[in-house]
C-alpha cells in the first residue's frame, strides 16, 4: 500500500532527480489567468508505484516529517524509473496515474488556485514551492479526500499562496483515475477570477441539479395521486438524471463521507435513466395499441439498458464507461427520430419532447467541442450540458402533463356522451338520474310520451320518425330552457324536471308546464298532423321522494293519452 511516506519519496526524487526532466519554459499569468494545455504536459508513472491506495495525511504531524522518514527508511528507491517517464501526447481516453511539473510566474503576492481539468480523479496530489518558500506543501484533492480545497463541482482545485511579488512557483501533480474522458488541462486564477468561475461553474449545476430532482419529485408526486405507470417512469427518467449527475459533479462526496470515489457513479447510473425513458417515452405516446413497431424498439431497448446498468458495475470502467457513452449517442439518435415522427403525426405532445432533446443534443456537442484538443476548451462545458439537461426534464415533465391533459379531455368527452343521447343531444336517462339525486325541496316534474311515432315509421320511414323525435326534443328543450332541464328517457319519452323557489310558486311552475305542452303538442300538429304529446304533470308537494313524483307524473300522462284517446296516437 502506498502511504504518504510513499509519495513524500515521489516528491523527494521528483524534485532533485527528475526535475531536470521538465524544462518547460514559465508560465505567466495573463489578466490573472493561464492554462497549460493538454499537449506532452504529462509523465506516466511508474507501475510499481500504486498511486491508488494513498492513504490519509491525517496520519502526520506534518510534510517535514514525511520527508523525513522517507529519506530514512527509502534511500534505496529506484531513481531511474522517474528520469525515464514516458511523456503522453495527451491525457484524453486514457486511465492510470501521471505526474507533472508546472512552473509559473506570479507577479503580484496573494491567493490563487490551480485548477485540474479531470472529472474523475481517484488519486489527486499537489506539491509547491515558492523562491522564498522552499520547503514543500502538500494538498490531497482526490475526489473522496478534497475537505481542505476549494469545493469546485466537476474539477478539483488547489489553493496556492504567494508571500511577495515576483515569486516563482514550482507545482508537482500527480494524479490517477480509471478514466480520463478528456485532455487533462492545468489552469491558474488570481482570486477574483477562480470565485467568478466557481460562481458559475457551481451555481447552473446546482440549479440544473436541483431542478431535476425537484421535478422527479414532481412526478412522484402525481403518480401517487393518479397511479399512472407513465407518472413513475417519468419521476425514474429525472431522477435517475438528477441522481447521477449529483454523483458525477462530485456533489455527492461532498455532502456524504463515502470510502469510494462516487463521481463514477453518474455513468454508471445512466442506463437506468434510458431504462425508465424508453418507458416513459413508449407510454407517453401509447405505442402500444398506437404504435406496435416502436413499442417492441422500445420495450427491447429498456431491457438493454437495465441489463447494461445491472451488469456495468461489475465491469472495467473503461468497458463501462463506452457503453454508457454508446447508449447515449443511440438514445439521443432515438428521441429525435420520436419526436420528429410524432409532430408529423400532429401527435404534440411532442413538442416539447423534442424540443427539450434538441436542446440536450446540442449541449453534448457543445461538451465534446469544449474539451476536443483541436477547438481548444471552451467555458463551463459539464454545467451547460446539466443546464441544458434540466431544461430538457422541464420538457419531459410538459410531456407528462400534456398526457394528463389528453386524458382529462378523453375523460370528460367519455363522460358527456355517457350522459348524452347522441340523437336528441339531450341528457339521457343517466343524466335524469344525477339531476333528481341533486333536486331541492321544490320541483315539479313533466312525464311526456310522444304520440304518432309509430304510424308515421310505419307510413313515411324511420327517418321521417328520428325527425319528429328531434323536432320534439328541440321543442321541449327550448319550451323549458329559462325554467329547467328535459331528459330522453327512452325512445319516445322524455322528462322535464323543472325548478321552483318556494312552494307557492310550484303550482305556478306546474301551469306554466301545462301550457307549454299544450303549445308543444300544436307545433308538433303543425309539421305532422298524426303527431303529438300525452303527458303527465306531478309536483314535490304531493309527494316525498322524487322517484315517487316521477311515477306520479308517468301514471298522469298515461291517464292523460287514455282519457283524451287522441286520435294521432300509436
Amino acid at each position: 500500500m502506498l502511504s504518504y511516506i510513499h509519495i513524500g519519496v515521489l516528491y523527494f526524487f521528483l524534485l532533485l532527480v527528475a526535475a531536470p526532466v521538465f524544462g518547460k519554459q514559465a508560465i505567466v499569468l495573463v489578466d490573472g489567468k493561464s492554462t497549460v494545455v493538454d499537449a506532452n504536459l504529462w509523465h506516466q508513472l511508474d507501475e510499481t508505484v500504486d498511486a491508488s491506495t494513498v492513504e490519509s495525511l491525517n496520519a502526520h504531524k506534518s510534510i517535514e516529517e514525511v520527508f523525513e522518514n522517507a529519506s530514512n527508511q527509502y534511500s534505496s528507491y529506484e531513481k531511474p524509473s522517474f528520469e525515464k517517464a514516458p511523456v503522453m501526447p495527451t491525457l484524453g481516453g486514457t486511465s492510470g496515474s501521471y505526474f507533472t511539473k508546472v512552473t509559473f510566474d506570479i507577479a503580484r503576492q496573494g491567493q490563487y488556485f490551480v485548477i485540474v481539468n479531470a472529472n474523475f480523479i481517484d488519486v489527486g496530489l499537489a506539491s509547491y514551492t515558492t523562491s522564498n518558500q522552499p520547503a514543500p506543501r502538500l494538498q490531497v484533492f482526490s475526489q473522496s479526500d478534497d475537505d481542505a480545497t476549494p469545493p469546485l463541482l466537476h474539477f478539483q482545485a488547489i489553493s496556492l499562496h504567494t508571500s511577495t511579488d515576483d515569486e516563482r512557483v514550482e507545482l508537482w501533480l500527480v494524479i490517477g483515475a480509471k478514466q480520463f474522458p478528456t485532455p487533462v488541462s492545468v489552469t491558474i486564477l488570481d482570486e477574483e477570477h477562480f470565485y467568478r468561475f466557481q460562481k458559475v461553474n457551481n451555481g447552473i449545476s446546482l440549479a440544473g441539479i436541483t431542478a431535476m430532482l425537484i421535478l422527479a419529485l414532481l412526478a412522484v408526486l402525481i403518480y401517487t395521486g393518479t397511479r399512472k405507470r407513465v407518472a413513475i417512469t417519468c419521476a425514474g427518467y429525472l431522477g435517475f438524471h438528477g441522481v447521477g449527475w449529483t454523483a458525477a459533479s462530485g456533489m455527492l462526496s461532498d455532502i456524504a463521507t463515502l470510502s469510494v470515489n462516487s463521481s463514477y457513479w453518474g455513468i454508471l447510473l445512466f442506463p437506468f435513466a434510458i431504462a425508465c425513458a424508453a418507458q416513459f417515452v413508449s407510454d407517453l405516446f401509447e405505442c402500444k395499441t398506437k404504435h406496435k413497431k416502436l413499442f417492441k424498439f422500445l420495450n427491447g431497448l429498456g431491457v438493454v439498458s437495465l441489463v447494461l446498468g445491472i451488469s456495468m458495475w461489475f465491469l472495467p470502467f473503461t468497458l463501462a464507461y463506452l457503453l454508457s457513452h454508446l447508449l447515449a449517442m443511440l438514445w439521443i439518435v432515438t428521441t429525435i427520430a420520436v419526436g420528429v415522427g410524432m409532430i408529423k403525426q400532429r401527435d404534440f405532445r411532442a413538442k416539447y419532447f423534442l424540443a427539450g432533446n434538441l436542446l440536450y443534443s446540442l449541449s453534448l456537442g457543445y461538451y465534446i467541442a469544449a474539451h476536443s484538443q483541436y477547438l481548444g476548451e471552451l467555458p463551463y462545458p459539464e454545467s451547460i450540458v446539466i443546464f441544458a439537461l434540466s431544461l430538457d426534464c422541464l420538457c419531459i415533465l410538459l410531456c407528462l402533463t400534456e398526457w394528463f391533459k389528453l386524458k382529462q379531455k378523453e375523460f370528460n368527452r367519455n363522460q358527456y356522451m355517457s350522459r348524452i343521447d347522441s340523437m336528441t343531444q339531450l341528457g339521457n336517462r343517466f343524466s335524469l338520474s344525477e339531476c333528481v339525486q341533486q333536486l331541492a325541496d321544490y320541483y315539479v316534474v313533466v312525464y311526456i310520451d310522444l304520440d304518432g311515432l309509430k304510424r308515421i315509421n310505419d307510413e313515411h320511414g324511420h327517418d321521417e320518425g328520428d325527425k319528429l323525435i328531434i323536432k320534439t326534443a328541440s321543442l321541449l328543450q327550448q319550451s323549458f330552457y329559462a325554467i329547467g332541464d328535459v331528459f330522453r328517457s327512452g325512445g319516445d319519452e322524455f322528462v322535464g324536471v323543472l325548478q321552483a323557489p318556494s312552494a307557492m310558486a310550484t303550482q305556478d311552475v306546474a301551469e306554466k308546464a301545462l301550457a307549454l305542452m299544450s303549445e308543444v303538442s300544436n307545433d308538433l300538429g303543425k309539421q305532422w298532423s298524426d303527431a303529438g304529446v300525452s303527458f303527465g304533470i306531478a309536483t314535490s308537494l304531493e309527494t316525498s321522494m322524487p322517484a315517487e313524483c316521477i311515477s306520479l307524473a308517468d301514471k298522469r300522462m298515461y291517464q292523460h293519452k287514455a282519457k283524451s284517446k287522441h286520435p294521432r296516437s300509436g
